[in-house]
């Protein structure tokens, strides 16, 4: 071969190279690989189909750990107060980040205080287990931005 067709070769191989990852589309933005059987039993050509769930509501769950008697607050609204028997309970949320403050019976009796982030993944439900000693979070364990990690108190 003469020095041009290696040259026009090397070139057409380096644009192949740049654009084969731009024409196919990698298997993680893909998503989801679904390849068609036919009922011979050959397959065809794989098909890439990039998929997001649909989703608008995400159930969150509050269980209150302990005996001591609590207060949640999403956004500055008391949304759920554990006392004696009712210690357990579900909301449903749309996706985005919601400030969340967990207190004793004394509004400034502040155990946890941070954000509660829901829709950052396809997790359907997410469990918030507290109580005076912290905060645990199951389903999604980044959904829980904490502000601080020490407890305040106005009694202090």
């Amino acid at each position: 071969m003469r020095r041009q067709q290696w040259l026009r070769l090397g070139i057409i191989g380096t644009l192949c190279a740049i654009a084969l990852p731009l024409a196919v589309p990698p298997l993680a933005q893909a998503g989801q690989i679904i390849i068609r059987t036919y009922p011979h039993g050959h397959h065809r050509y794989p098909i890439y189909e990039r998929r997001r769930p649909v989703r608008e509501q995400v159930t969150v769950e509050f269980i209150a750990l302990g005996d001591e008697w609590a207060n949640v607050y999403v956004d500055g609204r008391r949304i759920m107060s554990a006392h004696n028997t009712n210690r357990r309970k579900r909301f449903t949320f749309r996706e985005g980040a919601y400030e969340l403050k967990i207190t004793g019976i004394d509004y400034f009796d502040i155990w946890a205080e941070g954000y509660l982030d829901v829709g950052r993944d396809d997790t359907n439900i997410i469990v918030v287990r507290f109580s005076e000693r912290g905060v645990r979070v199951s389903g999604d364990p980044y959904a829980w931005i904490p502000l601080e990690t020490g407890r305040r108190s106005s009694r202090r």
